[in-house]
């Protein structure tokens, strides 16, 4: 799941400029090639002040959110040249039992 919300934030809030995109993305591939590729057009619609603050979601453990984290922050840094920031994970129900 990718969460898209600067359009919606810039009706309800009018011009103010939004300074962050929350990203909630799936430990997974194809979830984290999508949001890559909304992360590169919203950079080229917005330009490279706007930042990305990263939530990953249904990983299987800490460890594995925080690699998909770090993939997504270096290849964002090397490529577009912009910072995404890691705000927080959500486990699999199957994991958040094991980690309790």
């Amino acid at each position: 799941m990718i969460g898209d919300q600067a359009d919606g934030l810039r009706r309800l809030f009018g011009a103010q400029e939004i300074r962050y995109t929350t990203v909630a993305v799936a430990a997974r591939t194809d979830d984290v090639t999508r949001a890559y590729a909304m992360i590169k057009r919203m950079v080229r619609e917005h330009g490279k002040h706007h930042g990305f603050r990263i939530v990953v979601t249904h990983a299987r453990s800490l460890e594995e959110a925080r690699m998909v984290f770090e993939n997504m922050r270096r290849v964002a840094h090397e490529h577009l040249g912009v910072r995404l920031d890691y705000l927080s994970a959500v486990m699999e129900p199957a994991a958040k039992d094991s980690v309790l």
